[in-house]
């Protein structure tokens, strides 16, 4: 069931798809390297041998057992079906499950993976969009960028160590939101729009627009739930009893001017008797008289008499 939701043509492309075809179209794209299984790269017209699909994809499919590539329209009938394929050799020669060549967790990515991951080495400008960068291998490819080279970064927060290089730009928030801003940039709006809609359709494309709008309306709602929250937190410190460091310099100006008696409360009593405890308060000898002691709290009073000897 979990194929039947992910196999292609049930999610469409994107304007961040569109744009790094239209990379492809202008000559300007060395590489792709993607985790995604989806195939809404191919499906933008990204040319398959641009495209690193670093954790397998649904493009091809073969046997588990003797590796014999499946059809994909064979394939495709079974997925709606929900039902496993077998090998397509038969019975008689074969009759191991078909998946698709998706790696699975404890399995090792495509030796195109490998054979590629140098190429990022030779771009004069990386462009790193909607990844978490957790993953490794994968996580590493940002690395392999050469001092100097630009490395941009569209997503909504900080990954790896993108932005500890001088020549690292951040454009923090929603990758198509990013990406248009770059076409703008770059003079090619118009274009890029024109293409993605004729792409996906009107319908869809709206359908996105409309997605990207409540995505934004959420996160500023979290946003403001947030300040709200660290406000009361700020409030409520605000409200508290003055510090220690205060309490002391008022009591040690009433001490001083023999005017007052101050009644307070202590803990963590360092020395004394039933009748009588000494603190140390800032290198100072404090003498304190009890009258009471209520759960490791005593309520003492300071009489003038008690000034502190300096």
């Amino acid at each position: 069931m979990l194929a039947k939701d992910l196999y292609p043509g049930n999610f469409h492309p994107t304007v961040s798809h569109v744009f790094i075809s239209l990379l492809a179209k202008k000559g300007l794209l060395h590489q792709l390297y993607t985790q995604n299984i989806d195939c809404l790269e191919r499906a933008a017209g990204i040319p398959a041998d641009l495209i690193v699909e670093a954790h397998g994809s649904f493009a091809n499919q073969r046997c588990i057992d003797c590796k014999t590539p499946f059809p994909t329209d064979l394939m495709r009938e079974h997925v709606a079906r929900a039902e496993i394929p077998r090998c397509i050799r038969g019975e008689r020669e074969c009759i191991g499950f078909v998946k698709p060549d998706i790696v699975f967790f404890g399995e090792a990515l495509p030796e195109l993976f490998y054979g590629r991951k140098d190429l990022v080495g030779q771009a004069d400008l990386a462009l790193v969009m909607g990844t978490s960068l957790q993953v490794h291998p994968f996580a590493g490819l940002p690395n392999y960028v050469l001092q100097g080279v630009p490395r941009v970064l569209f997503n909504m927060e900080r990954v790896g160590n993108l932005g500890s290089e001088a020549d690292d730009v951040l454009e923090l928030g929603d990758c198509d939101t990013g990406v248009r801003k770059l076409a703008d940039e770059l003079g090619w709006r118009d274009e890029l729009e024109t293409e993605w809609r004729k792409l996906v359709g009107d319908e869809e494309a709206e359908r996105q627009l409309a997605g990207a709008a409540k995505r934004v309306e959420e996160l500023q709602d979290e946003v403001n739930k947030l300040a709200d929250e660290v406000e009361e937190v700020l409030r409520l410190q605000d409200s508290n009893s003055p510090s220690e460091a205060d309490d002391l310099q008022k009591g040690a100006a009433e001490e001083e001017d023999g005017k007052k008696l101050e009644t307070k409360t202590h803990t963590g009593i360092t020395s004394g008797s039933a009748g009588e405890t000494k603190y140390i308060v800032g290198g100072v000898e404090v003498t304190v008289r009890t009258q009471t002691t209520v759960e490791d709290k005593q309520e003492a009073k300071v009489s003038p008499e008690d000034k502190p000897a300096v």
